[in-house]
């Protein structure tokens, strides 16, 4: 409806422009007329001489137009065809200015020249036959790319966010078989840390599966959930691990991607205190200022497998994880000896500047 209009307005100035360079004519050439009388007649002119007009940018438009499109093979079969209707359309506007404007609307104040065709009346219609129907194809040629345009943007868009979330759900597996076997474990004994590991086992599978979905969540849902995570991580080393997690927050409220931090954590599990069978440690830093996150992340490696900790899974989900979803970051990796480390800074502001 609302293109309608558009389109509306658009004929109606094109008509009002017609009709007054009719009615300065008629006052130049025609005089006795009255001004009513001149204003009328001349609307009337006007709209039967630019309906063949319409006719024609609406057939360039919407019929032409795509079928230059669609039908690329026929390019010079569609060009033809376009000149064909473009003078069919100049010859419907002759016709009816000699047959029913001049003769009639005009009682004959105007004598038309006696060639059917007059070379300059048929240029002058011409082009003002192209402004409108060029015009339109214009606009539609635009409309057209930009829609185009606004279904490749969704079509991004909803990859990324498919991808994005399969980054978010990579949660390895044998994580939650291991502490199934643990909770087991620690039944079968009637441990009183049993109840603890449901909980938090249930509020780290809570978080996956309600808050994983939002764009952000607030930072200290995303700590406790980390804190959950290593927890239950630690029942399964038992003493062999020793494991240290230092947090300085300013904002806690402040917003974040979630699952941002867990692959890096659950990196230095896998290939760190998982792959080592004496002493391990892992040592995490986590620090937020004025809306600048700095999260560090050390663990020992066997000498055999260190070196490829710099490419493991984990890593490559974080980096396509923030490609995705934050501008302004850094992510560094470090191999000293045994020692792996992992430094990461984002500008939390910049979160979906991408």
């Amino acid at each position: 409806m609302k293109r309608f209009r558009y389109h509306l307005l658009f004929w109606i100035l094109y008509w009002a422009i017609n009709c007054y360079l009719d009615y300065n004519w008629f006052l130049e050439n025609v005089p006795g007329w009255q001004t009513g009388t001149i204003l009328i007649r001349v609307g009337i002119g006007s709209v039967l001489y630019i309906l063949p007009l319409i006719a024609l940018a609406y057939f360039l438009v919407y019929i032409s137009f795509n079928q230059i499109i669609r039908h690329k093979k026929k390019y010079f079969v569609n060009i033809l065809l376009i000149i064909v209707r473009y003078i069919t359309a100049i010859l419907l506007c002759i016709l009816i200015m000699r047959l029913i404007v001049f003769p009639l609307l005009y009682e004959g104040a105007f004598k038309p020249s006696s060639f059917l065709i007059e070379p300059r009346r048929f240029f002058s219609i011409l082009i003002e036959a192209a402004f409108p129907a060029a015009l339109l194809m214009s606009i539609r040629y635009v409309d057209t790319q930009l829609e185009a345009q606004k279904r490749e943007n969704a079509l991004v868009r909803e990859k990324l966010s498919t991808e994005l979330q399969l980054l978010k759900n990579q949660l390895n597996p044998h994580f939650l078989f291991n502490t199934l076997n643990n909770i087991y474990s620690l039944t079968r004994k009637k441990s009183d840390q049993a109840p603890d590991v449901v909980l938090r086992l249930s509020e780290l599978l809570s978080f996956m599966l309600y808050e994983s979905g939002s764009t952000t969540v607030p930072l200290e849902k995303e700590i406790r959930f980390l804190e959950d995570y290593i927890a239950l991580q630690k029942i399964r080393f038992t003493d062999r691990l020793s494991l240290q997690f230092d947090k300085e927050i300013d904002d806690p409220s402040q917003p974040v991607a979630p699952l941002l931090l867990l692959p890096l954590v659950e990196n230095a599990f896998k290939h760190g205190a998982a792959e080592i069978h004496s002493d391990s440690f892992i040592a995490i830093r986590l620090q937020v200022k004025n809306g600048v996150l700095y999260f560090s992340i050390r663990n020992n490696a066997e000498k055999n497998t260190a070196p490829a900790s710099t490419n493991k899974i984990g890593l490559s989900n974080t980096r396509r994880q923030l490609e995705l979803l934050y501008r302004d970051y850094e992510l560094e990796t470090g191999l000293t000896g045994e020692i792996f480390t992992v430094e990461l800074k984002i500008n939390l502001s910049s979160h979906g500047e991408n």
